[in-house]
């Protein structure tokens, strides 16, 4: 019985990892998902409107408003401020899985985002 449900458990792990992260729900998550994949140091002045639009919207969830928050405010690395919200995003269990992933990735980039990261930030992007 224990050798079944360890070969299950070995095949669902399997079949997420091939699986990848999901496309972000919202095109606001999509939008800072691709935003944050071709970041160069800081966000451009065309992704500087888009975010403050997202940060303005009244149909954007607090954790958008904070992730664009943390991009706007991004001059190669994110803010003391901005890291302290993602990390409680990342933190929240309630939070939105695509959100919590996005502002992990954030927190980790230092000028550009990894390769690894640009793989899941286009994943989230719906790329």
């Amino acid at each position: 019985m224990n050798i079944n449900r360890m070969f299950l458990a070995g095949v669902v792990i399997a079949s997420l990892a091939v699986a990848g992260p999901a496309s972000a729900d919202t095109e606001a998550l999509k939008t800072l998902a691709t935003i944050a994949k071709n970041l160069d140091h800081h966000p451009s002045e065309e992704d500087q409107v888009v975010l403050k639009a997202i940060v303005d919207s009244d149909e954007s969830s607090e954790e958008e408003a904070a992730i664009a928050m943390a991009l706007s405010n991004m001059q190669h690395t994110v803010t003391a401020a901005d890291a302290e919200r993602l990390r409680d995003l990342v933190d929240d269990d309630l939070s939105d899985p695509a959100a919590r992933k996005l502002a992990g990735i954030l927190l980790r980039i230092n000028h550009n985002p990894a390769d690894d990261d640009k793989v899941a930030l286009a994943a989230l992007a719906g790329e």
